[in-house]
């Protein structure tokens, strides 16, 4: 046989029972679903129905690396986990960037299967062919950095590898998130997965792998990696990448006026002391990379003097987003608020929305300091923000036990109308920039299938791209112009959705492969370079239209289990407020709002791209079968929800 990139096995461990299995990884899962996103989805879908919910024992827990993670290919950094989210209770995952999910396949598995539920804490351990379940009472409470370092030390393993979660996961906060490697290497943020791992009652997973990982074709692998090394050099999004790390983005939002701060209320903001300049010159220690990337976008900053003087973390451009969104513009409060939500162990971008969310039900009176406690909740406010936080980590007092459910629970145990200051779709909460003024990145957010989250389909083709381009990719001149075509829209989005969705089955970082300054370069690196190093690697021959298709399937997977778990066309929503209150602040996009009728074509265009019925969002029998995927089409129709 010839060696290549997959190491032919799964590993499945029930916690209930203790039962350690190795199953194969064959043909079923690589011919149509590759490796990542796409294995774990489908995983999900076939082994959690809809009536198993979030923190049952049934529901799964899924580490999928990418297909090319642990592979020398550029930027081949990516682990997804999955598990149904408890956030909405629909499809979850994660993705990550950091060295786990590449021990785990030099362990000997491309994937592992978490289900089941520990009567008391414990910790799995994978060292290449040993695995087995140990204590792990000593662990708990222990924040994600010091549970890294204690298992290195408990298992004699300098350089051992861990998956962990923080206090927040132990305490079942939807907002938790599953850390790689302590608190400032990568975590799988999204959708409420720590909580999932705390649920189960497990702390970690501690793993050591020996083995190599192949490549079946080296020098076609070694063109490819040069091709991209060819492309990175020209491209004009890199530069900036490489200078100011995922910073940058700040220029982005100032651009078009799209910060989203207080709550999403404003869009224009007081910036300047957020400016990634001021970032790299007064706070940047390190300036790193993801598993072999040479963009190297990742930072490390610290803070050397005042109330937060040695305060050191790993942050991204989503921190000050979010920061923004509670109205902190103090660059300091914004690092040592990285620090405390990565050693925690929560979601930045889930956090952050929902500390804003309860200072908004605090302007207006809807709770009050005998509600917090004491604490003023105002925007701009460093202390509330970062104490909150630390409340919501621990569920400590009767509102960060309520806000630690998400801004939708939060809302519906409030009352008094806070369900309009919920910014969520689905249940999860928002993420990146404001859509106001800007159609396809509005209808982006309303058909993710983890709730709001740009990364679903980096909706940013529309400024990119030219007329003539939009005519020949997408039908219409119309899908170029930014704020004003609607025709072909709906057809980009779908097709920048497929896109990314490869990066997450390959393992590939989308600030390396799926940005770029044109559509071209998006294109070639995207498609073209990702399909070239995956068929070097994997010794297999797949075309550039099979590998869109592949990540066609995966979505379409996911929308399956959403529409399993009773989600239909009037879940594809954003919040009210982006269609009724126009943007406030002035700016680029000042005094904008969604405009209804522009969002319901565009979503009528997309459902008709992939082949869902345009009157329900439902699935398509015809869709699910052209892509391979009869076997759903079957599940859903013997279950109502399936048109055709």
């Amino acid at each position: 046989m010839t060696k290549n990139s997959y190491a032919g096995k799964i590993l499945r461990v029930d916690l209930t029972s203790g039962a350690i299995k190795i199953e194969p990884f064959g043909p079923e899962y690589i011919d149509r679903f590759i490796g990542g996103r796409g294995v774990a989805s489908k995983v999900l879908y076939d082994e959690v129905p809809p009536e198993v919910e979030p923190f049952d024992p049934e529901n799964r827990l899924i580490f999928s690396p990418g297909a090319l993670h642990g592979t020398a290919s550029p930027a081949a950094s990516r682990t997804t986990v999955a598990a149904k989210s408890p956030l909405t209770g629909m499809h979850g995952d994660g993705h990550s960037g950091a060295n786990w999910g590449g021990e785990l396949k030099r362990a000997g598995y491309d994937l592992l299967i978490i289900q089941g539920q520990a009567d008391k804490p414990v910790y799995l351990f994978i060292h290449d062919d040993h695995v087995e379940l140990r204590d792990a009472s000593g662990l708990r409470g222990l924040l994600t950095s010091q549970t890294h370092a204690r298992l290195r030390d408990l298992t004699g393993i300098p350089d051992l590898r861990t998956v962990s979660i923080g206090p927040a996961g132990e305490n079942r906060v939807r907002l938790a998130g599953v850390f790689h490697d302590g608190s400032d290497e990568g975590v799988s943020a999204r959708c409420g997965l720590g909580a999932v791992m705390g649920a189960k009652n497990l702390k970690a997973i501690a793993t050591r792998g020996t083995r190599d990982i192949g490549v079946a074709d080296q020098q076609a692998f070694r063109a490819a990696y040069q091709e991209y090394l060819d492309v990175i050099a020209v491209d004009p999004y890199v530069p900036p990448a490489t200078k100011y790390g995922t910073c940058r983005f700040m220029f982005h939002r100032v651009k078009f006026g799209i910060h989203g701060a207080e709550n999403w209320r404003y869009g224009e903001y007081p910036w300047e002391t957020l400016s990634p300049e001021i970032f790299r010159a007064d706070y940047q220690v390190k300036a790193g990379a993801c598993v072999a990337c040479p963009v190297r976008c990742r930072r490390d900053y610290r803070i050397r003097s005042g109330p937060y003087a040695g305060i050191t973390a790993k942050l991204e451009w989503e921190t000050i987003a979010r920061s923004l969104t509670c109205g902190i513009t103090d660059p300091e409060a914004v690092i040592a608020w990285s620090n405390l939500c990565n050693h925690y162990g929560l979601d930045i971008e889930g956090t952050g929305d929902t500390v804003a969310f309860a200072m908004e039900c605090f302007e207006h009176g809807l709770i009050t300091e005998k509600d917090t406690d004491g604490l003023v909740l105002r925007f701009g406010d460093p202390h509330a923000f970062l104490e909150l936080t630390r409340r919501i980590a621990l569920r400590q007092g009767d509102l960060a036990n309520i806000l630690a459910e998400g801004t939708r629970r939060a809302a519906q145990q409030i009352g008094q109308g806070s369900e309009r200051f919920a910014m969520n779709v689905k249940g999860g909460e928002m993420t990146a920039g404001d859509p106001r003024g800007m159609p396809v990145r509005a209808v982006s957010y309303a058909t993710s299938t983890r709730g709001s989250d740009h990364l679903r389909s980096n909706p940013y083709i529309e400024e990119i791209c030219t007329a003539e381009e939009a005519l020949q990719w997408f039908g219409s001149e119309e899908a170029a112009d930014l704020r004003g075509g609607v025709k072909g829209k709906g057809r980009m989005l779908k097709f920048s959705e497929d896109l990314v969705t490869i990066g997450d089955i390959l393992g590939l970082c989308k600030f390396a492969y799926y940005r770029s300054a044109t559509l071209p370069y998006l294109y070639r690196k995207g498609v073209t370079i990702a399909t070239k190093l995956y068929n070097a690697c994997a010794g297999r021959h797949l075309s550039e239209e099979e590998m869109l298709l592949a990540g066609e399937r995966t979505f379409n997977v996911e929308k399956a289990f959403n529409t399993r778990c009773g989600a239909t066309r009037a879940d594809d929503i954003i919040p009210e407020r982006f269609f009724t209150e126009p943007l406030r602040g002035g700016g680029p996009s000042g005094g904008m709002v969604v405009e209804r009728d522009k969002f319901e074509q565009i979503l009528n265009e997309y459902y008709e791209a992939r082949r869902f019925d345009v009157q329900t969002g439902l699935p398509t029998r015809a869709g699910l079968e052209r892509l391979g995927l009869g076997d759903i089409a079957h599940d859903l129709a013997t279950r109502g929800k399936l048109v055709g």
